[in-house]
């Protein structure tokens, strides 16, 4: 069987035996990539064979390919497809193209020289016709064309398609939870909105078949990395249609599956802040979240995130413990005050981020830290206090520790990144620095959906 297909191989040389082997004979030529032989080249190979009786196809050659289309491109080297194609029905000869580009992304010229085949086929929004239009008039032969047509039977690809979906993951941010952090929790606001203003970020963690890339995130640093996740399997669920779905709707859609897994005891913070992307202040209500508050031009936004840190403490987030206070402490006179001032930080920061002072934007973190110990004690504790006043001692202007505390990483607005950062780690050894930008996509640009 190999060698029917092998018979159909021709070289530079052994083009011309084509017209001497068929003198009778109407002799068709194309040419392309064939990086990843689909369906459209079927309907286009069918195409060129109804001008003619013998189809002789051009394949472009490994370092053409990869000066046309990019790195990793070709996916499948140039014998390989040369055989390909030879083996297709209507396809009777096939041939490797000259290893030089010309003008008009002319690879095939030497065929077409050598071959002086009666029709040369191109689509009809090939990107430069003329300059192969004066190459056939000179060789005396006849140029003709087809447009990209899909029957009804199939759906539309490409190898450029092929290759996006097999590397296709979903991809969602992270969050950095600036002021607000509790008062998004329905059970522990009794019906009073709370304000929260947090900012996703990147790099992004990956799901893909089945699998998750944290991208290095630590787990359990009070970013949202088990929301995130969450998330990524909830849109990537053959019974999820995302597509027909607003943000508000996604948000409260994965508001609702954590929920059912946590007793109904977590807040809406996380969710909103990573499926909209970028940085917003939220009003959260009993059964509800809004944005709020005009669009933060990006430039203020990115001369804010030049001098923010964000720095893991080294230390295991005890997240439990903070929860279990804060729902001990939240209806008691000094956790309704603590709740009511976080809420009110959340509106702060926002208003500060807006006007662009940043110093403000770091007194009210520290404001709200402050507050999230007073509700729960187990936020902080000696060693992390330690580290804040230490980072207070060497630049920064204020900050707090991510999600609910107890470990993991803390966020600061400093006047110099690198030399707070460079105190910490030779203070405490076990600290890291963790790099990040702002996203600004939302969860459906993200994921084209």
């Amino acid at each position: 069987m190999f060698e029917r297909i092998k018979a159909k191989i021709l070289t530079i040389k052994t083009l011309n035996t084509v017209r001497s082997g068929h003198p009778d004979k109407k002799i068709v030529f194309c040419s392309g990539c064939y990086d990843i032989l689909q369906s459209g080249h079927a309907v286009f190979f069918d195409q060129c064979k109804e001008f003619g009786d013998i189809l002789v196809v051009g394949i472009g050659r490994d370092n053409v390919i990869s000066e046309l289309k990019g790195p990793g491109r070709p996916v499948n080297p140039e014998n390989n497809r040369l055989y390909l194609v030879a083996a297709m029905h209507d396809v009777d000869y096939a041939v490797l193209n000259s290893d030089i580009l010309l003008t008009g992304k002319m690879d095939h010229a030497p065929v077409l020289e050598n071959l002086r085949p009666d029709i040369y086929v191109l689509n009809s929004d090939d990107s430069d016709i003329m300059t192969k239009r004066e190459l056939c008039n000179r060789l005396g032969v006849e140029i003709r064309f087809v447009e990209r047509v899909v029957p009804l039977e199939l759906e539309p690809t490409s190898s450029t398609r092929i290759i996006d979906k097999i590397n296709f993951s979903y991809k969602a941010p992270l969050r950095i939870d600036f002021a607000g952090g509790w008062a998004d929790v329905p059970y522990i606001m009794h019906g009073t909105p709370g304000f929260v203003t947090n900012v996703a970020i990147k790099p992004l963690i990956e799901y893909k078949s089945g699998a998750f890339n944290f991208s290095g995130y630590p787990r359990g640093s009070g970013l949202s990395t088990s929301t995130a996740a969450k998330l990524l399997e909830m849109i990537s669920a053959k019974t999820y249609n995302s597509e027909a779905k607003t943000l508000s709707a996604i948000a409260e859609d994965l508001f609702t599956l954590e929920n059912r897994e946590l007793n109904w005891a977590i807040g809406r913070q996380d969710q909103y802040g990573i499926v909209y992307g970028g940085m917003h202040c939220f009003e959260f209500g009993p059964d509800y979240g809004n944005v709020i508050g005009g669009e933060i031009p990006g430039e203020i936004l990115e001369r804010f995130k030049e001098k923010l840190v964000l720095i893991h403490t080294g230390i295991s987030r005890n997240a439990q413990v903070a929860v279990e206070q804060v729902y001990k402490s939240h209806a008691t006179p000094e956790g309704k005050n603590a709740l009511a001032v976080i809420s009110e930080c959340g509106r702060l920061f926002f208003d500060a981020i807006s006007a662009g002072d940043f110093i403000r934007c770091a007194g009210i973190m520290e404001r709200n830290f402050e507050a999230q110990k007073e509700l729960a004690p187990a936020s902080s504790s000696p060693r992390l206090d330690e580290m804040y006043a230490y980072a207070k001692e060497h630049g920064a202007y204020g900050g707090k520790i991510c999600g609910a505390g107890g470990g993991g990483a803390f966020v600061f607005y400093t006047k110099d990144p690198q030399l707070l950062i460079t105190s910490l780690k030779e203070k405490f050894v076990d600290c890291f620095e963790i790099d990040f930008a702002f996203e600004y996509k939302t969860i459906k640009q993200l994921n084209t959906i």
